[in-house]
């Protein structure tokens, strides 16, 4: 082969150095322009995490769609291990509590020990559950003092040097995050809820704390913590037992197949609607990629998965009718002066075409607002609940059973009517006491010779203790299953079944057999008869539709989150038809009306404007005193249903230990007077009538509509100038925005935000009324205050027949 010349040589060497620029050309051209996106995510990340966005929880509303539980967004202090300098956890916790705490901020603190005034620790009172759960997770001994877990927690924080106060404070967080999980995905939440001036002041420490930002985030709210704080319940921190559940029903969080699943730290509903309804309620988590450079900076974001807002739960509940009934139940067993230990009572009111709850409340009661920011905090006012002997946080409207009295007797009519043991014009005699071999009972009826209609108007305890030992209990019984009592009424929330009195759990309870004289003490709402308010009001409401129970309910509908789409409508669900005849309930239902024109309650409803239908109680109790081992008190109850030949709503009432007087009858005629309009009352308990003039418990004019008005003018007027003053000075804390605002349903709220009661010549007389306050003359009928002249106009009236 010729050799190649020095040209030659030459342009081999050009050529072979534009093949190999080639090569690098087209490869750089594949890098950029074929693969550039690829390699463009590479360059970005090295490192890429994946975070949940957690979704707002679904809005609980009443009938009318007002919101009883809803979200606002807060503003949150967040520690974010993506951007954490690990070397300096210890102080930048130190630094920040601090400073909430020179604010006037909570943070969250939930560690069960606390610093004496001696310099030693302590565990906190009321805080047994949490110190067995520290003690475990520490792996010390049931016997390990305080002292003794601090000193493991202190040493495995590395807070050595530290004071005994700073040292407790950061490994109460610390703690905290460990057991909440706390990684690169899973951010740890210090403080909730804080200022907007506090929001400000941390953000301008950015750079000095590295990590701890400010966040957007979502709150459950209540709109009125007291209106019915039994019936929705509260949400907090999972407990150990719903953990346990949900890993037994494979709903726990899983990263790669269920993001939206519990985790050990998420929030939950833990009673009530909110714990009903949860699967509804709660959202389901989206995704949010972080892709971080080599310099540990967050080079770019994207969401993967979007939230999606839990379901909207709309109620059959009407927050007019369940402040009133909260209001009128209050004001009726604090003003008790009949009685020594009245502090507790329920009122239930039912829609009898659905057996919907209209309205649902528990006395004595408290404000859910204040037991989920103390769950959260310091627990005082949750201890304060759960340490009270009158058992606040009991919704003693499902859940309370009572000795109902004679109410009862609405059963034993049906029941002995409907087995022909008698009828209705079958006659007892009463010299007010009934006498069975070593039984006696008193009765308040007045004396004299009843038939049904007459013994059901004035309650006595003669005709419908002899009628008790002819049906016998065994006939009896069932009609009381019948109707709702001593069984499940089927409401969503959770209720106690009571008893009906029978013969096993007399043996059981008494030691002895049961006698005829337990089937008389029984027929008169006696002996072991327990049922709840929730089981009266359904058998009111049996008896007003005809002999027919359905489910009670507090579900009206399901829709999306926006209100826009019904996902599920409730629809009534017949639990039980008695297959009692139109007759037999024709001659109770008129008997119950004549409780209320000349009977037991007829010093209330004698000249009520629409129909009643009712019956009173008074039942013996055993011994609930507080102050005296020897002292008992009777049971108030009252049941009703208006109008009284077109029912529309059935009320029960129950007053424990009320003693005597019209205190339940007057809650009654409270809720029936918001219903039908007759008058109304504000969120401040005022009453006004239909003129809009603010009234007495008497209805008599305290200031006319003229009058409030011009006060409101006034008021007004007061606040325009105190608001222009304001302008003019350049208050500007007038200007600075709410630190928790609180959004309407149309807002668009951010889940989380990454980036820092016949016979006429008869006296009527009271079964509960012996002690009445009213002063009126005993046995006699008292003209009730004049009612309004207006035609009713409430919500719902659809004419009274």
């Amino acid at each position: 082969m010729p050799k190649l010349g020095k040209v030659g040589r030459t342009a081999v060497c050009i050529l072979l150095v534009v093949a190999v620029f080639a090569v690098y050309e087209l490869r750089l051209v594949q890098w950029q322009i074929v693969e550039g996106e690829e390699y463009e995510q590479i360059s970005l990340s090295n490192r890429t995490d994946t975070i949940e966005i957690e979704a707002a929880r679904g809005e609980i509303l009443d009938r009318n769609g007002e919101v009883l539980a809803g979200n606002r967004t807060t503003y949150n202090i967040v520690y974010d291990a993506l951007d954490m300098d690990y070397s300096a956890r210890n102080a930048t916790i130190l630094q920040v509590l601090d400073l909430l705490t020179e604010r006037g901020e909570d943070w969250r603190d939930p560690l069960p020990i606390v610093l004496g005034e001696d310099g030693t620790y302590a565990y906190m009172e009321d805080r047994e559950s949490d110190i067995a759960a520290l003690r475990e997770n520490l792996s010390l001994a049931e016997y390990a003092t305080a002292e003794d877990c601090m000193a493991e927690l202190t040493s495995r924080y590395d807070c050595d040097g530290y004071s005994r106060e700073d040292a407790r404070n950061v490994v109460s967080v610390r703690y905290s995050m460990t057991q909440d999980g706390f990684s690169r995905t899973n951010p740890y939440v210090i403080a909730q809820d804080v200022s907007a001036e506090t929001v400000g002041v941390v953000s301008e420490h950015a750079q000095e704390w590295p990590g701890i930002e400010t966040r957007v985030g979502v709150a459950r709210y209540y709109s009125d913590g007291t209106l019915a704080p039994h019936v929705l319940g509260y949400t907090a921190v999972i407990t150990d037992t719903q953990y346990e559940q949900a890993v037994e029903e494979g709903t726990v969080y899983n990263a790669e197949t269920n993001i939206s699943g519990y985790k050990l730290n998420d929030t939950t509903g833990r009673s009530g609607v909110e714990s009903a309804f949860e699967s509804e309620l709660r959202g389901q988590r989206g995704e949010e990629t972080i892709y971080t450079d080599a310099t540990g900076e967050v080079a770019s974001t994207a969401v993967t998965t979007t939230p999606e807002e839990g379901h909207t739960v709309q109620l059959t509940l009407d927050s007019d009718l369940q402040r009133v009934a909260n209001l009128s139940l209050e004001k009726n067993i604090l003003g008790n002066t009949d009685a020594k230990d009245c502090t507790r009572g329920a009122a239930v009111v039912l829609d009898v075409d659905t057996f919907g709850v209209l309205a649902s409340s528990s006395y004595p009661t408290y404000d859910v607002n204040q037991l989920v920011e103390s769950i959260a905090g310091d627990g005082k006012y949750y201890n304060q609940l759960i340490n009270d002997e009158d058992e606040p946080m009991v919704n003693l409207a499902l859940n309370g059973v009572f000795t109902p009295g004679s109410v009862f007797k609405t059963v034993v009519a049906l029941s002995a009517l409907q087995e022909s043991v008698i009828s209705a014009g079958t006659t007892y005699t009463c010299n007010g006491v009934w006498d069975y071999f070593d039984l006696s009972q008193r009765c308040l009826c007045g004396g004299g010779t009843w038939n049904l209609y007459g013994a059901l108007a004035h309650s006595c305890n003669t005709y419908f203790s002899n009628v008790g030992l002819n049906l016998t209990i065994s006939k009896l019984a069932p009609y009381a299953e019948y109707f709702g009592l001593g069984t499940t009424t089927g409401v969503e929330i959770g209720e106690s079944t009571g008893t009906m009195s029978n013969p096993q759990e007399y043996r059981e309870n008494h030691g002895v057999e049961w006698t005829d004289g337990a089937s008389a003490q029984t027929a008169i709402g006696q002996a072991d008869n327990m049922f709840t308010p929730i089981q009266l009001a359904a058998m009111c409401a049996t008896i007003a539709n005809g002999g027919v129970r359905l489910q009670t309910h507090f579900l009206d509908q399901i829709t999306d989150y926006t209100g826009e789409t019904v996902l599920e409508e409730y629809e009534p669900v017949e639990l039980y038809d008695a297959g009692i005849t139109s007759d037999v309930l024709g001659v109770v239902q008129t008997g119950m009306q004549m409780v209320a024109t000349e009977g037991t309650a007829a010093n209330v409803f004698a000249n009520y404007p629409v129909s009643i239908a009712c019956k009173t109680g008074t039942a013996e109790t055993s011994n609930l005193s507080r102050t005296d081992p020897d002292y008992t008190e009777p049971n108030l109850s009252f049941i009703c249903y208006a109008p009284a030949n077109d029912p529309e709503i059935a009320v029960a009432v129950m007053i424990e230990q009320g003693n005597s007087g019209n205190y339940a009858k007057n809650v009654a005629k409270d809720i029936l007077d918001q219903y039908f309009g007759f008058y109304t009352w504000d969120e401040e308990g005022n009453k006004f009538d239909q003129e809009g003039n603010q009234v007495d418990d008497d209805g008599q004019v305290i200031k006319t509509a003229e009058e409030l008005a011009e006060e409101r003018a006034a008021a007004e007027g007061q606040q325009s100038e105190e608001a222009s003053s304001n302008s003019e000075d350049g208050d500007a804390s007038s200007q600075e925005p709410a630190a928790s605002p609180t959004p309407g349903r149309d807002s668009d709220i951010p889940d989380q935000i990454y980036t820092g009661e016949n016979s006429a010549s008869q006296e009527t007389g009271s079964e509960d009324s012996q002690n009445d306050t009213s002063g009126t003359e005993e046995g006699s009928v008292p003209e009730a205050s004049a009612p309004p002249s207006n035609r009713p106009d409430g919500p719902y009236y659809a004419g009274d027949g």
